[in-house]
């Protein structure tokens, strides 16, 4: 299975639309041979000169890489507010320290099971707190988000991924953020 990147754009004001597609460009300056953006045209001159570039790694795009002089080098980077905009810049120099080898060994097992979900009231008023999604291994749940009602209002505002499986939480998303919904949702 080729490995895939997400992307995410918005209004800046509701829901955002969810994208995906193949690598075809390197970016990364440490590992220029790893593919990890995707070619895009953002400027409408029909070259494909711009890109979404996923800077550690995790399958979804953290940097829209703009070419402003045409010519076919990126030069200006943004990254996203958390509605889709794109819109903090951001000095390529800052970007560099992030870029981790790419895991593009081959999935042994393309077909993930299937979620698994599990409501937990924290507080005891009848009303879930929490929810785990994760998957049934072997009879077992191992969860891999954890949807958090942070200000008791009834609906999950931050959720927490374990995106290795060791059970420590490697990421936090607010309901604004485009990976907030991300995956098993």
């Amino acid at each position: 299975m080729d490995p895939a990147i997400e992307y995410f754009f918005g209004t800046g004001d509701g829901p955002t639309t969810r994208w995906s597609g193949t690598p075809d460009l390197a970016l990364g300056i440490s590992h220029s041979d790893a593919l990890d953006a995707i070619r895009l045209d953002f400027d409408g001159d029909g070259r494909r000169d711009d890109a979404m570039w996923d800077t550690d790694a995790d399958g979804v795009a953290d940097v829209a890489a703009i070419d402003t002089d045409d010519d076919g080098e990126p030069d200006a980077f943004y990254r996203d507010s958390g509605v889709g905009l794109w819109d903090r810049p951001v000095a390529r120099a800052d970007l560099t320290g992030e870029q981790l080898p790419r895991r593009d060994v081959p999935d042994q097992n393309p077909r993930l099971p299937a979620a698994q979900v599990t409501r937990i009231d924290l507080d005891d008023d009848g009303d879930p707190d929490a929810e785990m999604v994760g998957a049934d291994r072997g009879g077992r749940i191992v969860g891999e988000r954890l949807y958090v009602d942070s200000d008791a209002d009834g609906g999950h505002d931050v959720v927490l991924v374990d995106t290795n499986g060791d059970g420590i939480a490697d990421a936090a998303y607010d309901r604004r953020d485009p990976r907030f919904m991300r995956r098993d949702r």
